[in-house]
């Protein structure tokens, strides 16, 4: 029936909306598809009480998002505070998460990259401080991502964590270290895991990632182990 109903006159006009119809269905299919996309990070910390970011960067290394946040920088404003540097009472702690903070690239003002407590991030990228142990955090993007290579990148840092090399102040110790991993987003699940790449400014002043890990001890092991997995 369909066969001689294209045959005649309707088929110049039917034809084209069939396959407008087809194509648009799939294109729905895929959006459905890519929105479901989930990201599921694991880390093994070895100590309590640390600053932790996680982020997305493309191959290009352009930054992508925020994945995940400690409270602390994220909400209670512990990188952006009045107060002198190394405060006791207060202060701005600029070195705790500065590669994240510079590549996020959010300035509140003063060249400070942190956000301050009257402008916190969400609550769906943080958390309260994880304990020591498996630390395990799913993150689904708000837009889906397009297919490619993507760098996950984990910055930790822990106050106190002095040694012969670094010990600035009060609390200021080593500093943060940053780990990176690879993960293909596509229709593939793809897993990695993470290695130390270097370390972020001992004070805060920059976002460089410094490669000469011979000064920092335990600071190297605050995470054991850190993988991530794509699920589309």
């Amino acid at each position: 029936m369909l066969r001689s109903f294209f045959r005649g006159r309707n088929a110049q006009w039917l034809l084209p909306l069939v396959i407008i119809m087809i194509f648009w269905g799939s294109q729905v299919v895929a959006e459905v598809k890519e929105g479901h996309q989930i990201f599921s990070f694991r880390l093994l910390l070895f100590e309590k009480k640390c600053q932790i970011a996680i982020w997305l960067t493309d191959e290009q290394g352009v930054f992508v998002d925020t994945v995940y946040i400690t409270r602390k920088v994220a909400k209670k404003g512990l990188g952006n505070r009045r107060g002198g540097l190394d405060d006791k009472w207060g202060g701005a702690r600029l070195s705790a998460l500065p590669v994240w903070a510079y590549s996020r690239g959010v300035d509140y003002g003063n060249l400070n990259f942190y956000p301050p407590k009257n402008k916190p991030l969400p609550d769906a990228i943080s958390s309260a401080t994880p304990k020591a142990g498996e630390f395990v955090w799913e993150w689904k993007p708000k837009k889906a991502l397009k297919p490619g290579k993507y760098f996950y990148y984990i910055e930790v840092n822990k106050s106190f964590d002095k040694n012969e090399h670094h010990k600035y102040s009060w609390y200021r110790g080593q500093p943060s270290v940053v780990w990176r991993g690879s993960i293909q987003v596509g229709n593939q699940i793809s897993k990695s895991e993470a290695k130390i790449i270097g370390h972020g400014h001992v004070a805060g002043e920059d976002g460089k990632i410094n490669p000469d890990l011979s000064t920092l001890t335990t600071s190297l092991r605050l995470i054991e182990k850190a993988e991530a997995v794509y699920n589309p």
